[in-house]
């Protein structure tokens, strides 16, 4: 049993222009995610993870959703804006596509017992920039990063399982499975 989520990762061209764009923004006080660790979770599935199971239910038919094209807007903190503990990079394009597609992850997952988070019912499609130990008012670092839009848009056509492993320097995701968005 594993640490685990579903998530989307964006192209290596998308993670280049988020990259350029946070090397201009000074994050102090908070612990800046890396590049590998950039993604947008369609659903964080805990700590005690079958993967095979969540695998094998992910793959077992084709999705109904067609692959869809998503863009990256600006960043704003999650939840409460003067007192958040992360700083996201939230969708400019696509956001009800995304939303079609986690409700399709969640059916086909919550039978075999990894329903949705009970502390994050709703789903929020967001790329995680830099995480702050203590509540902070982000709205200054929002406005330093800016509403411009980050990178092209781009096709999603798989999700990945990933297993999360938690250490000091950070979390490590590793790939467990990647499935085909689509007929």
């Amino acid at each position: 049993m594993a640490r685990a989520f579903v998530a989307i990762r964006p192209p290596e061209s998308v993670l280049d222009a988020i990259a350029d764009r946070l090397a201009s923004v000074a994050t102090r006080g908070g612990r800046v995610t890396t590049r590998d660790q950039w993604h947008v979770t369609v659903q964080f599935l805990g700590d005690d993870v079958d993967i095979d199971a969540v695998a094998s239910a992910l793959q077992s038919e084709p999705f109904d959703v067609r692959p869809g094209n998503v863009a990256f807007g600006g960043a704003a903190p999650l939840g409460a804006r003067r007192r958040s503990r992360i700083l996201a990079l939230g969708l400019r394009e696509n956001a009800d596509w995304m939303h079609t597609l986690a409700g399709e992850v969640q059916a086909r997952l919550t039978p075999i017992g990894y329903p949705r988070d009970r502390a994050h019912p709703v789903f929020v499609p967001h790329l995680t920039l830099a995480r702050f130990r203590e509540p902070t008012d982000l709205r200054r670092l929002a406005a330093e990063f800016g509403t411009d839009p980050v990178g092209a848009a781009w096709q999603v056509e798989q999700i990945v399982l990933y297993e999360s492993e938690l250490r000091a320097e950070g979390a490590r995701h590793t790939a467990r499975a990647r499935v085909s968005v689509g007929r």
